[in-house]
């Protein structure tokens, strides 16, 4: 006896969003059990006054879910498209993984080590293997002051070997001609630098212009310490497709950068490329292993802050434009409770007929879901055509700020089922309410007050 009573005080105790799902859960249960509660709701839903299959405040409800749906949809997928087109940049760019020395580092002297440092028999390994290392370039980075005429701007020289230089020589879009360069300036034994895009751009330069790096180390001269100052020679310049890239990297030769900063046989990075631009931060986890006095990072890990605000902007909006499925699911509320006011008297009907509770409840339940579910798939189909449209014409453009100028778009399946389905959540917990109401209805006050 005391234990019988000590269950019922358990479940008496249930927390309010338990005993809501489960009531939900044995409403779907007879809604799926008796097909008929189904038919009832859909007469239910027809008016009284006229033929129309929908009220109006349930066609507000239906437009309002498919607003909210097409809204999360289109939005979601051309943030996704932004994300890929970055990732496609920072694939088709050289730097996947970059290697630097810490203080731990062996022979470590202010950020600088041995470039043999790393010929490591695990490291030739990995060099050797084609679905692994594609390339790997003991780099000399620093920053350096760039001056063109009357123009200063502050840029990261990086010097590479002859192989890098190469292979940046695919992305050049102009180069200097050595005939044309102009003898008195001597330009022809300056060493050779090269320019991202954007750079030029800004700073109005060509090919065969001269510039002047002034490098923040200062050396000791004969009245105090000086800037170290080079001049050099513009030999090309290149297009990665990443603005930010080419506004403020510039490339030279690991000897003349090891020349201007007086440094010789050291570097302070390794830029490493891979077969597999998704197998980068497997393969850094690899190499974190061998060498675990260094810090190696990813491409992922270069760029967290960049991936960690679009996840950010990405779930906001999400909940944001959730919100036009709230205020739609209110709305269904609203129909429902007055669609269980009007039908009192069918209700009490249906009950004294022998219908139990639950599938009394199971009509309105499936009202809510023939309204969330015409607008759920409405929503996904005028989104598909957005998202369509978006992709085979330009008619959006975006300001020259943006590295593309078109919206991109991802059409990812995990969207198209997650979002119907929160929607349907969201519906079938305002129908939680009407249908409950109904359920508890007295057959004898909807006979006599219906």
């Amino acid at each position: 006896m005391n234990k019988s009573s000590t269950q019922s005080k358990t479940n008496r105790k249930a927390s309010p969003l338990t005993a809501s799902v489960l009531a939900l859960l044995k409403d779907l249960k007879s809604l799926w059990k008796s097909p008929w509660t189904l038919w009832v709701g859909v007469r239910y839903l027809k008016s009284k006054k006229n033929s129309r299959f929908l009220s109006f405040i349930t066609l507000l409800s239906v437009l309002g879910v498919g607003l909210g749906v097409t809204s999360m949809l289109v939005v979601l997928s051309v943030m996704d498209g932004f994300e890929n087109e970055l990732k496609k940049r920072m694939m088709s760019s050289d730097l996947h993984i970059l290697i630097q020395p810490t203080s731990d580092s062996p022979d470590f002297e202010g950020g600088l080590v041995p470039e043999s440092v790393l010929d490591l028999p695990e490291i030739n390994r990995l060099k050797n293997d084609p679905r692994g290392l594609t390339g790997f370039w003991p780099t000399l980075a620093t920053e350096v002051i760039l001056k063109a005429g009357k123009k200063i701007t502050g840029v990261s020289l990086k010097g590479v070997p002859p192989a890098r230089i190469e292979l940046l020589k695919g992305q050049i879009t102009e180069s200097a001609d050595p005939g044309l360069l102009k003898p008195e300036a001597g330009a022809a034994q300056l060493p050779g630098i090269y320019l991202g895009q954007e750079l030029a751009f800004e700073l109005g330069l060509i090919p065969g212009d001269i510039v002047t790096l002034i490098s923040p180390t200062e050396t000791e001269g004969p009245m105090s310490a000086v800037p170290r100052l080079r001049r050099y020679v513009i030999q090309g310049v290149y297009h990665s497709g990443e603005p930010e890239q080419e506004m403020h990297t510039a490339y030279a030769s690991l000897g003349a950068v090891r020349s201007f900063l007086r440094k010789a046989h050291v570097v302070n990075q390794w830029e490493i490329s891979v077969g597999d631009f998704d197998q980068a931060p497997a393969l850094a986890q690899i190499i974190r292993k061998i060498i675990p006095e260094f810090r190696v990072q990813d491409w992922n890990q270069l760029n967290a802050h960049l991936f960690a605000s679009l996840r950010t902007e990405r779930l906001s909006m999400s909940i944001i434009l959730a919100f036009i499925i709230i205020v739609a699911s209110f709305n269904i509320v609203t129909t429902l409770t007055l669609m269980v006011l009007e039908k009192k008297k069918e209700i009490a009907i249906l009950k004294t007929m022998g219908a139990r509770k639950t599938e009394v409840a199971a009509i309105f339940v499936g009202e809510g879901l023939l309204i969330g579910g015409l607008g759920t798939v409405g929503g996904i189909l005028f989104s598909l055509l957005i998202c369509g449209a978006l992709k085979r014409y330009d008619f959006i453009q975006l300001p020259a700020i943006y590295y593309d100028r078109t919206l991109p778009v991802s059409f990812r399946m995990s969207y198209f089922i997650g979002v119907p389905v929160t929607a349907l959540f969201i519906v079938l917990t305002a129908c939680l309410y009407p249908s409950r109401r109904a359920a508890r209805l007295n057959p004898l006050d909807g006979i006599r007050f219906g």
